[in-house]
């Protein structure tokens, strides 16, 4: 874990244009501090990883893993599935209005990288049917989602996410504001719309979206 939060503090605090002892001032420790962290000779404990990720406005995770706004897809050439563990997903994820998720078949398994192993419990793995998230996640994909104990509260604007509603589950960009969430689409399409959830109605996070297969590559898998 050392060289990664060692790399996303460097990382961000290069973007943010300030130097190692202004962001020690700002969390209450020296320059020389960030410098040893920042070079993974030593690692912040919990309480100065959460003041580090309040500062820079990012949730624990992001800061300790990385960023996962944006999605990967797993590179086919040369796999070597030693590199990759098994994750049973359900199909009909809908990429619009909400839906009914349908239990995994038997066979139904994905081979997620295993940069994501110790994460497993956390993992859960979906079949996308439509078009409304094509300019990210194309009709048929499989995508992984990953649960936080916060519910997604401090998710940023924009992280793609699969949401239950009434039953039902989608995959879109959340947006939040004061009195509403908004379930964005991200499409090709300019037909599919927005879906507005006010606080009456009980949405849950199953998770943001941390990585996902296309189609062609999964049945390239299926061979």
């Amino acid at each position: 874990m050392k060289i990664k939060i060692a790399q996303n503090i460097k990382s961000l605090r290069e973007r943010s244009h300030i130097r190692q002892e202004e962001l020690g001032k700002a969390i209450g420790v020296g320059g020389a501090t960030i410098s040893s962290w920042e070079t993974g000779r030593t690692e912040p404990n919990m309480g100065f990883t959460q003041a580090l990720a309040d500062y820079f406005k990012v949730t624990t995770d992001e800061l300790i893993y990385g960023a996962t706004d944006s999605i990967s897809e797993i590179p086919m050439e040369n796999v070597v599935f030693d590199d990759y563990f098994p994750l049973r997903y359900s199909s009909n994820l809908s990429a619009g209005s909400f839906e009914e998720l349908l239990q995994a078949e038997p066979d139904s398994v994905v081979y997620v990288p295993i940069v994501f192993q110790g994460r497993r419990k956390r993992l859960h793995a979906f079949k996308v049917n439509g078009t409304s998230m094509n300019n990210v996640i194309e009709d048929g994909s499989i995508v992984v989602a990953e649960d936080t104990a916060d519910g997604g509260i401090n998710f940023k604007d924009g992280t793609i996410v699969v949401a239950f509603l009434d039953g039902k589950a989608t995959v879109k960009r959340l947006y939040r504001a004061e009195d509403h969430v908004t379930l964005m689409p991200d499409s090709t399409d300019k037909a599919h719309m927005p879906i507005t959830v006010t606080p009456d109605q009980q949405l849950y996070i199953i998770g943001r979206v941390i990585w996902h297969m296309n189609p062609d590559n999964i049945a390239e898998l299926r061979y």
